[in-house]
This record gives C-alpha cells, sequence and structure tokens, in this order.
C-alpha cells in the first residue's frame, strides 16, 4: 500500500511539473528554455519525459519511474505494415548500492540525465567478460568501433584495447566478421577505435601495433576493393544487421553487393589513411597517407554527395552505370561532419536539412517502416549519438536539443525497463556508450588528441547549473570538470584554480586536476531542424522480365508513376508491357524504378542490352589461381569486362589485370543467378586497353575461409 502511494505521488508530480513546462510555452512554435524538447510527440524536462498518458520521472539523481508497459507497445503497433511486431521485456535497470570500480561520477541539476549516466556505466561495467573484453552484441564489430570511439576507449581504455586485439587475426590482419569480406567491407572501423584508445592511453606499444595492423589491411584492401575509375571503394556497408537499403532489391547477387560503393565503407577507409598519417608522424614515420585520406574524401564529394537534396546518398549501385542509391546513411552523414569529409558550410546545411523525425534521426531516409527508430534498428542510439556529436560541432543547438531529447526519451521509457522488439536485442553496450558520450563529449566538451585534451563544451541553454564529472582517468592524471552556465564558449578555464589561456590539457600532465570551465552564448550559426512525421519510405521495388527488345512489370499497378531508366536517364511508362528504345550505343543498362512522394525507389533488377555483340575470350584452365589470355581489339580506350562462370555453390574472388596494370575485383558465387551448371556472370569492371593485343590476367585472392572454386569459362569485353 504505501509502496503504491509513494508510485501515485510521483505521477502527481510529474504530472504537474509537465503541466507547468506546457503552461510556460504559451503555444508557441519556438521551444521554451523549460524544457530540453518538446514537439508533437513527447515533452522532456530535465526529470521527466510525458507521452500522452506515458510518464518517466526521477524523483531523485539516482532513481527512475515509468508506467511504459508492454501492452501498449503492441497495441500502437498493432496495424502497422511490417511481419509481426511484438515486444518483450529484457532486465530492469536498478541502480547499484555500490558504483563500478573506476568509473566517473556525474552530477548536474537534470536528475532524468544523471540516472540515464549512472545506467549506462553500469552496463559497460556489465558488459566486460571474465576475459576482460568487451562482448559485442550479435558480433556487430561496427557498432563496437563506434562505441570504443564514442566513449568507452576514455571510460575503459585497456578492455577497448583488449577487445581490439582479439579482432585482429594471426596475420595481423583486422578480421571481417561474418567472414563475408570483400563483398561485407566495414572491418576498417577498427582504425577509427584503435587510434581513440591510443589518444586516451598514449601507449606507445599498442600505436606502433595499430600502425602495422592498419597498414597490412589497407594494403589488402587497397588491392582488392578499390574502384581504379571512381576512386572509392567497393563494398556493401553494415549499419545494423544488414546492408542499408539492400535487403528492398532482393535481385541483388554477391557480386552486386560487391559493386556497390557505400558512404560508411568510404568514410572509414579514408579516415583510417588519414590515421595512419596522423599516427605516422607520432612514430617518426614519413608516408603519403594523408594524400589517399584526401583522394577519398574528394571522391566522396564528387559522386556520393546530391547537390538537389543537400546530403550524401548511402551508396552507388548498379551493375555497368553507377548510381547514387534513393536512401540516406545518417550514421555515415554524421562522420561526415565529424571527420572533416563535409566543408563547414555544407556540413551546417547537411544537419539543418536531413529530415529527422521527433523521435529522433532514422538510420536511413526515408525510413524502411513506420516503427520509431529506437525500436525499430538496435543501432539507433549510435547513430542518434552520432548526430548528436555533429549537431554540436555545427554549434546547431536546437538540432542538439532534439536529439538529446530522443536519446534520452528512449532510453528512459525502453532502456530503463529492457524492452526491445522480439528478435531484436537491445545493444546494451552501445547505447550505453552514446549516453555516455553525450556527457563526455558535448557537456564537458572533451576531445582527445595526441597533444592532450582540448575543451569545447556545449550546453544547451535549456540546461541550466553547475555539471560536474569526477574521477575520470586520463594516462597518468585523474581529471575533474565542472562547467558552469550555458553556451558554445569558454569565458574562462582554471585548473586547481589557476587560469589556463586556451581551453587545452597537455598529455604530460600528472596527479590530480580540478577543471572548472565557465561558458558564455557564442555566436549561433544555422539553427534550422527539417522534420518528418514519419514518412515512411520509397515506393516499393518492382519486378521487371526482360527480353532483348522489351520489359514487363510484374504486378503492374495502373496510375503508379514507373519511370524507365535508360543509363540512368528517366522516361515515363504507362503500360505493363513496354518496348525498349533503340539507341546507337555500344551497350545500355535498362531498369524500371517507381517515383515517389520522397524520391524515386529502387531499381529494379537492370538489363544489360548490348549495341555490339560483346568481343569473347576464352579462359584457360587456372593453374595455382592464376589464368591469362591475349585479347586483341580493334581500337584502343575504356572497355567494360565480366567473366562468364559455372557457378560450383562457392564464393570466388579474382583481381584482374591488363598489361600487369591492376583494373578491379570480380566477384563470382553459385546458386544466386540460377541452377548449379548454368552460366553465371560476375560483377563489371571498367579496363582501359590498348590497340591491339593486350594481356589480361586474373588471379584468385585467397579468402580467410577455403572455397572450392567456381569454373571461368569465358570473358566478355564490352566497348564503352
Amino acid at each position: 500500500m504505501k509502496k503504491n502511494r509513494t508510485l501515485s505521488t510521483i505521477w502527481m508530480l510529474a504530472a504537474i511539473a509537465v503541466s507547468l513546462f506546457l503552461c510556460a510555452c504559451g503555444g508557441r512554435k519556438e521551444m521554451s528554455n523549460r524544457v530540453i524538447v518538446q514537439n508533437e510527440a513527447f515533452t522532456l524536462s530535465g526529470d521527466s519525459v510525458i507521452e500522452d498518458t506515458v510518464i518517466a520521472y526521477c524523483p531523485t539523481p539516482s532513481h527512475i519511474e515509468t508506467n511504459m508497459t508492454i501492452s501498449r507497445l503492441d497495441s500502437l503497433y498493432k496495424d502497422v505494415d511490417t511481419p509481426a511486431v511484438k515486444f518483450v521485456r529484457g532486465r530492469q535497470w536498478h541502480k547499484r548500492d555500490k558504483r563500478p570500480v573506476l568509473m566517473p561520477l556525474y552530477a548536474s541539476d537534470q536528475h532524468l540525465v544523471d540516472v540515464l549516466y549512472d545506467m549506462s556505466v553500469d552496463h559497460i561495467a556489465d558488459a566486460i567478460d571474465q576475459s576482460g573484453r568487451f562482448a559485442p552484441s550479435q558480433s556487430n564489430y561496427s557498432r563496437l568501433y563506434c562505441s570504443i570511439y564514442l566513449s568507452l576507449a576514455a571510460l575503459k581504455p585497456h578492455q577497448s584495447m583488449a577487445t581490439l586485439r582479439a579482432i585482429v587475426d594471426k596475420d595481423s590482419i583486422i578480421m571481417q566478421r561474418e567472414g563475408q569480406w570483400p563483398v561485407v567491407s566495414d572491418h576498417i572501423g577498427w582504425a577509427t577505435a584503435a587510434w581513440e584508445v591510443y589518444k586516451t592511453t598514449g601507449d606507445r606499444q599498442w600505436l606502433a601495433y595499430s600502425y602495422h595492423v592498419i597498414e597490412k589491411t589497407l594494403r589488402i584492401n587497397h588491392a582488392v576493393l578499390l574502384d581504379h575509375e571512381l576512386g572509392l571503394i567497393h563494398g556493401a556497408g553494415y549499419t545494423s544487421s544488414r546492408p542499408i537499403g539492400v535487403r528492398r532489391m532482393t535481385w541483388m547477387g554477391y557480386n552486386d553487393l560487391f559493386a556497390c560503393m557505400s558512404l560508411g565503407n568510404n568514410i572509414l577507409t579514408g579516415n583510417a589513411y588519414a590515421i595512419l598519417a596522423d599516427m605516422g608522424e607520432e612514430l617518426g614515420i614519413e608516408n603519403s597517407y594523408q594524400k589517399d585520406a584526401q583522394r577519398i574524401k574528394d571522391a566522396i564529394n564528387q559522386h556520393l554527395w546530391n547537390e538537389d537534396k543537400g546530403f550524401y546518398s548511402s551508396f552507388l549501385y548498379g551493375m555497368a552505370v553507377p548510381r547514387q542509391s534513393p536512401l540516406t546513411d545518417n550514421t555515415s552523414q554524421a562522420m561526415c561532419v565529424l571527420w572533416g569529409i563535409a566543408d563547414d558550410e555544407r556540413a551546417e546545411n547537411l544537419i539543418a536539412h536531413t529530415p529527422v523525425s521527433d523521435y529522433g534521426v532514422n538510420v536511413s531516409y526515408p525510413a524502411s517502416n513506420p516503427i520509431e527508430p529506437y525500436l525499430a534498428n538496435s543501432s539507433w542510439t549510435t547513430t542518434q549519438a552520432l548526430w548528436n556529436l555533429a549537431a554540436a560541432y555545427v554549434g546547431n543547438e536546437n538540432a542538439l536539443r532534439r536529439g538529446l531529447g530522443a536519446l534520452y526519451r528512449a532510453q528512459a521509457l525502453y532502456q530503463s525497463r529492457g524492452i526491445h522488439m522480439r528478435g531484436v536485442d537491445t545493444d546494451y553496450l552501445g547505447a550505453s556508450a552514446s549516453n555516455a558520450a553525450m556527457i563526455l563529449r558535448v557537456f564537458m566538451g572533451m576531445s582527445f588528441t595526441p597533444e592532450g585534451i582540448d575543451f569545447s563544451p556545449m550546453v544547451p541553454a535549456c540546461m541550466p547549473g553547475d555539471k560536474t564529472l569526477k574521477g575520470l582517468n586520463y594516462r597518468k592524471a585523474v581529471v575533474d570538470v565542472t562547467i558552469k552556465g550555458t553556451g558554445n564558449d569558454v569565458a574562462s578555464i582554471t585548473d586547481n584554480g589557476k587560469s589556463l589561456e586556451s581551453a587545452f590539457l597537455p598529455r604530460d600532465i600528472e596527479g590530480n586536476h580540478n577543471i572548472v570551465i565557465t561558458l558564455r552564448q557564442g555566436n549561433k550559426p544555422l539553427q534550422q531542424v527539417t522534420i518528418h512525421r514519419n514518412e515512411v519510405s520509397l515506393p516499393l521495388t518492382p519486378e521487371v522480365v526482360w527480353t532483348n527488345d522489351s520489359g514487363r512489370i510484374v504486378g503492374f499497378k495502373p496510375g503508379t508513376p514507373y519511370r524507365l531508366s535508360v543509363n540512368g536517364q528517366l522516361t515515363a511508362l504507362n503500360d505493363s508491357v513496354f518496348a525498349l528504345p533503340d539507341l546507337d550505343e555500344p551497350f545500355t543498362e535498362f531498369s524500371v524504378e517507381i517515383a515517389g512522394k520522397y524520391g524515386n525507389g529502387f531499381m529494379s533488377k537492370p538489363l544489360l542490352h548490348f549495341g555490339l555483340t560483346p568481343q569473347i575470350a576464352f579462359l584457360p584452365p587456372a593453374i595455382d589461381g592464376h589464368a591469362s589470355v591475349i585479347v586483341s581489339v580493334a581500337q584502343g580506350g575504356d572497355y567494360l569486362l565480366d567473366v562468364g562462370y559455372r557457378p560450383t555453390g562457392s564464393l570466388e574472388v579474382c583481381r584482374v589485370t591488363a598489361n600487369s596494370h591492376p583494373m578491379g575485383t570480380l566477384v563470382m558465387v553459385g546458386g544466386q543467378h540460377g541452377d548449379e551448371g548454368e552460366l553465371a556472370y560476375s560483377n563489371m569492371i571498367a579496363v582501359k586497353l590498348l590497340k591491339g593485343e593486350n594481356l589480361l590476367e586474373i588471379e584468385q585472392i585467397r579468402l580467410p575461409k577455403p572455397f572450392t572454386s567456381c569454373e571461368p569459362v569465358h570473358m566478355r569485353i564490352i566497348k564503352r
């Protein structure tokens, strides 16, 4: 009875508090500075979340109560157009009597933020196994790398180091999870995490080890993954459990996935080159990796930036004519801002104009379903945290407030009770690292560099009062930080009572350091935020049956805005059966897509139409994984090449050279293009041939797992 009365009092106090906040807003469109965020979906203050009849409330800095139930979620999503959406409850969080060892304390005037930070450090401590390493959820190393970058390198540097070391194989190469390299190639994200660990520890042995591992892995990736024509890296990129958008294109086989050039892979690769350059400087090793980083940065901005939409496309795809995906990848877009891929003006506009929902930034936009980001995709907290850091980086306080509110709301209502979608485990480690990053990187403004700690705090005006982080272990020092006031400009900074000339602590500090930073409001750049109301999805991907001179759309729906793509140029289609136009071209790539309110959908499986009969070169049997053939062409120039092969149910990857110059990589896999034994074709690569005879060589690349070789039969060479 006493407990029930206490809970009733809590709900009553929460309702009164939020009512006061709502009244304070006076119906204005602008958010009141008495709340962190207020929108059409929910209101979040320093100690409570109110969403319709659901409340989460923190009566003290150490306790959270909520009346969120699974039955309410089930009723909300019972009619959504997705398969069997059900929710389950996992472990419920309760504050421990004893603090996790060596984890810093945080205190502020915002009880909700304090409680969620305590919950996060508890989950981080729980994620360390008996070997002293982190156990990533579902072996999702991409999220693990992000989590180490966000905060684990600062909070648990030695556990982060041990975890990263365990991912490297005996040949000092970073393992690709699930053994899908080179089709999936996001493993180079290891470099970003490894560099962050060095910056927080200063461990020179780790630095030398990491330099060797990253350099060796990048050298192999360069040889296998580089598109020599566009300067981008091949391979599908993961942000959660599957490549963004790819599941909507059921026609894509492994060769088509490899042909993709994803924004995420290229950002991580470019950043890895930049890290190698910085590591080399620390080690006194001269190298030219900064040029490689700049080359990829330029290629990203040239080929993946969509000027009309004002944000980056998630990947290029297609058989012969690479085209931009209609989706954005917001995890990678945030990285573009944080790591200097987008220049200052482009970065500001990207944060301002990329559509986000009241519930947060979607992993991809348009979203794949009407379920809110946190529940629909377990990597959402990582995406939201990176987005918040990017918003703070460009000084968009409006975007930051909305992002903080979305992150805290989801953790208060769901993570505190362990509520998640059935079949989708909550990534407690990623969610906790993301939340801790808001304290370390946003409110404390900590940025770790090889030389020391830069401080650039940003505290929204809606979060007044002192904020204190105590007991952060940094190299040979223990650092306490107190932030006074709000804003994004450092008015003053002291260390143990002595004024500092700049907001920076050198790496050689020792002992205890008490940092006090007073903030003031600096310049406010672009504050715009673009809100979408859960607009779901692109149109469906059409299925087309092709002949040599026509196409037929399966399941044609009259009135649907179908479009025929001819090498990327679109024309309207009004019937289920259509003739292909006659073109005076050596080859044409045809596909069909559907126009939608928020952009065209994904294209159907393309048809490659050859205006000139491809030149065929039959391949001799390979010897020790190597085969060569002489091809004679009447005219030198640019050609396309693929290989016809008989599938054996296995994966084979081959590197192609023309006249001893690397041209690209072919992926061949059985069981996806027809029955075993039928002739199938690899992905296409661009090659440059000389007039007359050319030596073409194919060399099998040994994969981490043994595969039975496919049987290459012939090459097709097509003049472009």
